[in-house]
């Protein structure tokens, strides 16, 4: 019984390296919504709370970019990508206490109400992560496209918006 320890401690020397650590806040699909929730300062928020919120046309105040950024696997630069960033975070926050979420191997869909998913994807590193081509749905990224181009034609001509 003396080489039972001995064996262990070998097997677990060649072992080393093999391990990987995995962001708790994207573990799961659910801690990547926390994450997205907390980013904003959200976490205690009740969905009515949201919900009156956004009813209101009240913003949120962003107090975590990187982690915000880190929940979402295609996140781009500029108006359009913040724009579909910000779709998927009022459907999640506005149906925070509805969600139903599905996993499907290294796929998830979260569903804040009925005919919306969110699509995350589970990345090399174990973290579960928004694709934004998948969540939001084409038409929506149509008009905030479309919006986007009106704006920056107004600029582009000094008209004040």
């Amino acid at each position: 019984m003396r080489f039972v320890p001995l064996a262990l401690a070998l097997a677990l020397l060649g072992c080393d390296g093999a391990t990987t650590t995995i962001d708790a806040r994207f573990s799961t699909p659910e801690h990547t919504v926390e994450t997205m929730l907390r980013a904003y300062g959200l976490e205690d928020a009740t969905q009515e709370q949201i919900r009156e919120r956004l009813s209101s046309q009240g913003r949120f105040e962003l107090r975590d970019r990187a982690s915000y950024e880190a929940c979402f696997e295609d996140l781009g630069q500029g108006p359009v990508n913040e724009g579909l960033a910000g779709f998927v975070f009022g459907a999640i926050a506005a149906g925070r206490e509805d969600l139903r979420v599905e996993t499907y191997g290294d796929r998830a869909t979260v569903s804040p109400r009925e005919g919306i998913e969110i699509v995350m994807h589970r990345d090399e590193h174990g973290a579960y992560r928004v694709v934004i081509a998948e969540s939001v749905p084409a038409e929506v990224r149509a008009r905030m496209a479309a919006v986007a181009g009106h704006a920056e034609d107004r600029a582009r001509r000094g008209v004040p918006e």
